[in-house]
């Protein structure tokens, strides 16, 4: 049976984002209907697209298989950490990436929820 899937990123660990992206791809192969949102520390990932390496080709991949759904707005912003690695809404939007901000300017999973995703939180 298909299922649907939200893979929600919200760690800072590099690892765990390139896995999150592998297992969201590697269920989209197999016919499954797959989400990705980046949330938190997870939106910095962001700057590592310009290094060109393994996490580069899996977001392009995600990207061109229309696996994203966006990334948190505030977060992308930096969360007001004042962090300016944090702050990567520029890149966000050069990437074609949608800023989400339904709930209270975060990434809400409510209408996932409603429509029967299951959540994988990374």
């Amino acid at each position: 049976m298909k299922q649907k899937l939200l893979f929600l990123v919200f760690t800072d660990d590099a690892c765990r984002q390139n896995h999150a992206f592998m297992y969201a791809l590697e269920c989209h192969a197999l016919g499954h209907k797959v989400r990705l949102i980046l949330e938190g520390p997870a939106t910095a990932c962001l700057n590592r697209l310009a290094e060109g390496g393994n996490f580069s080709q899996l977001f392009k991949r995600a990207k061109d298989s229309g696996l994203l759904e966006g990334a948190c707005k505030t977060a992308s912003g930096g969360c007001s950490t004042n962090e300016k690695d944090r702050d990567v809404a520029k890149i966000a939007g050069k990437e074609g990436l949608r800023l989400i901000s339904d709930l209270d300017g975060h990434a809400g999973i409510g209408r996932f929820v409603e429509s029967g995703y299951q959540i994988m939180i990374f």
